[in-house]
């Protein structure tokens, strides 16, 4: 009996240990983590916001530089440099250009008057205006560019250029874009009167020798 009544409270004590393990809430570990709303920020749009204020240059080299003040400094033992710039740097049709058109083995040839004057104008910080019935100059770009015109040189870009397209055309340069397009004259250039003209003003000296 005593076995027995010992037996069965040993029982009891763990059911109700199983139960109350089973029964037992698990406890959260999860943290909780608070979060605001991030402050609202007000754009303001419209209204006018001050520039910087930009100063003007002086003395400015395109308006009233008197070129008699211009400064020499000393290079090296016997060379004098003058610090300003050249009147091809200032103005970009003014530097001097050697160009060769030559045919090439190698390469794309240069074969018509546009593609002269995009060889022409490389390296000088102008381009070509676009060819268009509108501007008058494509006819002058489809022609083809003459053999006595694939080597030139050293010359000034402006009489490069106006040598290039012709009698027929004149020059013009937008500063603003760096871009040199022509125009047909509105009066043809007798070129018969040009070449007189030339003839009479040359001069021939004649040498003796006694």
């Amino acid at each position: 009996m005593k076995k027995s009544y010992f037996s069965l409270l040993i029982v009891g004590c763990l059911s109700t240990t199983i139960i109350g393990c089973v029964q037992h809430p698990q406890q959260d570990l999860s943290t909780t983590v608070e979060t605001q709303p991030l402050p609202v920020t007000k754009v303001v749009v419209g209204q006018n916001v001050p520039e910087k204020f930009e100063q003007v240059i002086v003395p400015d080299i395109y308006q009233g530089l008197d070129e008699s003040k211009t400064q020499i400094i000393r290079q090296g033992r016997y060379t004098l440099v003058n610090t300003s710039p050249e009147e091809g740097q200032k103005y970009l049709l003014e530097q001097m250009v050697t160009v060769n058109m030559k045919p090439k083995r190698k390469g794309v040839n240069v074969t018509t008057v546009e593609q002269g004057l995009k060889t022409t104008l490389l390296g000088t910080g102008l381009h070509l205006c676009i060819g268009s019935s509108l501007n008058k100059t494509a006819t002058l770009y489809s022609l083809p560019l003459p053999k006595i015109h694939q080597q030139f040189g050293p010359i000034k870009l402006r009489e490069a250029l106006q040598m290039l397209a012709g009698p027929a055309y004149y020059v013009t340069l937008n500063d603003i874009t760096r871009t040199v397009c022509f125009k047909p004259r509105e009066t043809p250039i007798n070129i018969e009167q040009k070449r007189i003209e030339i003839i009479s003003t040359t001069t021939e000296t004649e040498v003796i020798n006694e």
